[in-house]
């Protein structure tokens, strides 16, 4: 619901008031304000409260508008088939940067999908198409792990990423799944537990498609052969099944299908429910709570 500006301004004043019969409904009136409004609020947070009980109360609105948004925003994708990374992503990254659009992640992946594909031609083999990438993404543009600072949370917020060029396994993978696919090269999220990592699966059609820069033809689920795995935290490496298969006995981890086979959107989207949960519980982050709610109803 959009609320008009005096009546915004109305209930902000009351949320001063030290009688919980007047401010617990003004509360209650103003989260249902549309999530557009955020910046509005976030206006009378920084330049017309002074009352700390004020401000408290009027950052729990804030943040009840976002969560709810959020949760309304991944069931209806959910619901709809999920078939849309990056709308998922992009309202993860609304919670806590409400500024973010789906145009500016838009812009921002066209702009490394454009610098791949002057590299590309349709003779490459599958291994030269994700060398490329490779060299395009950790190289031209150094992306790279956040060593220094791997539990933070803005690891998982694809926007700090591609503005810090920094990130976590998934975050980094997101970004090579999104580019890779808008120039119709089969990339696939693994679900490998404690570190995600890729696959290229390919089919009859894949390996004969030419489509590189005009549109994406192929699949948002993985149909085909795996024909190896890629590790967007250390630079793009490659290897095989075997070898993967190692490094789930070097990590004492029982063999589960979804360690070696491609992910779906949803599963994608409830990790990074689940890593920005954990780095808010880890930063003792009040936020963790409301996360939780989330990956609860999603």
């Amino acid at each position: 619901m959009v609320l008009e500006h005096n009546k915004i301004s109305a209930l902000v004043s009351l949320l001063d008031d030290a009688d919980e019969r007047i401010y617990t409904p003004a509360m209650e009136e103003l989260q249902k304000a549309d999530f557009s409004q955020i910046d509005i609020l976030n206006l009378f947070l920084e330049e017309e409260i002074e009352s700390i009980d004020q401000r408290e109360r009027l950052e729990n609105v804030i943040k009840s508008i976002k969560i709810e948004h959020l949760i309304n925003e991944l069931l209806n994708w959910k619901n709809t088939g999920g078939k849309d990374l990056l709308y998922a992503i992009t309202a993860i990254s609304q919670f806590k940067y409400p500024d973010i659009t789906y145009q500016y992640f838009i812009e921002k992946l066209e702009a490394l999908k454009l610098d791949a594909w002057l590299e590309f031609h349709y003779d490459l083999t599958s291994f030269e198409k994700v060398k490329i990438l490779n060299y395009i993404l950790f190289q031209l543009h150094g992306f790279k792990g956040n060593e220094e600072n791997f539990l933070h949370s803005d690891n998982s917020y694809i926007n700090k990423v591609l503005e810090t060029k920094k990130g976590n396994p998934i975050s980094l993978s997101i970004i090579y799944i999104l580019v890779a696919q808008k120039l119709n090269v089969p990339i696939y999220g693994v679900n490998l537990a404690r570190h995600f990592i890729m696959a290229y699966v390919e089919n009859s059609e894949t390996d004969t498609l030419q489509h590189f820069g005009d549109r994406q033809a192929i699949s948002e689920n993985a149909e085909g052969e795996i024909k190896f795995y890629i590790n967007a935290y250390n630079g793009g490496g490659v290897f095989n099944y075997e070898q993967l298969l190692k490094t789930i006995a070097d990590m004492k981890l029982e063999l589960k299908p979804e360690f070696t086979n491609p992910c779906t959107n949803i599963d994608i989207v409830r990790r990074v429910l689940m890593n920005i949960y954990n780095s808010y519980l880890h930063s003792n982050n009040s936020d963790a709570e409301l996360i939780l709610k989330v990956i609860s109803a999603f």
